[in-house]
């Protein structure tokens, strides 16, 4: 691609950067916070349909034709395809997710006003993820008002209940399942300091400790004839599981980490005060690096159990998501490497991070994946998340460079 064609798309960017921020603010506008954990998401809860909507109605406008594609009506993937030449043999997607975490109460702001204060939008989910939704659709408008045709399919893919877990069946795994497939796909979470290569795993587990049920003032339990305090006999599990060591190897898209299990992180049990307690329940979570398996996290886990006389317990697994790299030689790595440097004006590193996402849902079936890479800002999960909207412009003008780059431009 010359350099003047780039200077076109540049223009395009810069003339429609307003509407675009607007664009964004009613993406922050159209509520999406999605409260389930991943053992309690329902695909018919309709969190995200009014964003899909919105999201729906702007590809229409800008000349694409989305597809809204779920397990159900009340809660539609969105996407759309920017039709390709197809001789380059490649299809890039470009993947985000529509929901967003739960409000904190310790915003200063309306978490949903959208309020821009100098170079800083503030909004529940603007940085994650909902700028990076409105980067991919305004970088398919500039191309399409450059009337430049692509050597390969451009794919926007817009899905719904990442939030819980980064494991649902009901978002990009369920795209992936029903016949989306691509040579590369960039999951655009934020930040554009790290070309992200991979991210860890995790294994999420409940324990069920079962007692038996007796009045605290009655003889029986007096004389421990009848009763088993549930919640006590968790602690023997807490302690039998207090020093738990995950077995990890070395790998280069995480240097210097290691697989982490943590145990409890949330206890709920008892019913009254006056109750023997017939039952507790713990979670847990485990943070995998390459390598580790839910199979080898279940096995660690009872074999520390089975060794409590008399315990009644079961184990459940709430997810498994293993942990999954890339090479840096990756072609879609060194692109936007080399270009992050040209426009933003920054080096970015290429390691794996530490949360993962829907990347792995790429990875897994053989396709190459950035798992993040988008505009900066802060507040990730927190109050008062924003985007800087000078790099939310910028990865615009990334993002519309690593298209051509990667699929080429038809003859």
């Amino acid at each position: 691609m010359a350099v003047d064609h780039f200077s076109t798309l540049d223009s395009i960017i810069a003339r429609n950067s307003a509407e675009q921020i607007e664009f964004l603010q009613a993406l922050v506008r159209a509520k999406s916070a999605n409260p389930y954990t991943v053992d309690k998401s329902t695909p018919d809860s309709g969190i995200e349909k009014e964003m899909a909507a919105v999201i729906a109605a702007q590809l229409r406008a800008i000349g694409l034709e989305p597809t809204l594609i779920g397990a159900s009506p009340e809660r539609p993937n969105v996407v759309a395809t920017l039709q390709g030449a197809a001789n380059s043999g490649k299809t890039l997607a470009l993947n985000g997710h529509m929901d967003t975490v739960m409000p904190s109460k310790q915003w200063t702001m309306d978490p949903f006003g959208a309020t821009i204060v100098g170079n800083r939008l503030y909004g529940l989910g603007v940085l994650d993820m909902k700028a990076s939704l409105a980067v991919f659709i305004y970088a398919a408008k500039a191309l399409l008002e450059a009337g430049i045709t692509l050597g390969g399919d451009l794919l926007l893919t817009f899905a719904v209940d990442e939030e819980p877990g980064g494991a649902s069946p009901y978002g990009t795994n369920y795209l992936l399942d029903h016949g989306l497939t691509a040579t590369t796909a960039i999951v655009a979470e934020p930040g554009l300091d790290n070309v992200t290569i991979g991210h860890r795993g995790g294994y999420r587990f409940k324990i069920t400790v079962r007692g038996e049920a007796a009045h605290t003032g009655s003889l029986q339990w007096e004389r421990r004839e009848l009763g088993k305090n549930a919640i006590a006999a968790m602690g023997d599990v807490i302690t039998a599981l207090r020093d738990l060591e995950i077995p990890s190897q070395p790998a280069a898209a995480f240097p210097g980490r290691k697989s982490v299990f943590t145990f409890p992180t949330l206890i709920q049990g008892g019913a009254t005060i006056n109750t023997v307690p017939e039952e507790c329940i713990a979670y847990g979570d485990s943070r995998l690096m390459p390598g580790n398996t839910e199979a080898q996290l279940e096995g660690l886990i009872r074999e520390r159990l089975d060794r409590i006389e008399g315990l009644d317990y079961s184990l459940d697994k709430l997810l498994f998501v293993p942990a999954v790299q890339i090479a840096t030689d990756e072609p879609i790595v060194q692109i936007l490497k080399v270009r992050t440097q040209e426009i933003a004006g920054i080096t970015p590193t290429t390691e794996g991070c530490g949360p993962w996402n829907d990347g792995w849902m790429f990875i897994s079936r053989g396709i190459p994946a950035i798992c993040g890479f988008g505009p900066a800002g802060a507040g990730v999960h927190a109050a008062d998340e924003y985007v800087e909207l000078d790099s939310f412009i910028a990865t615009t003008r990334i993002f519309v460079r690593a298209i051509i780059d990667y699929l080429g431009v038809a003859e």
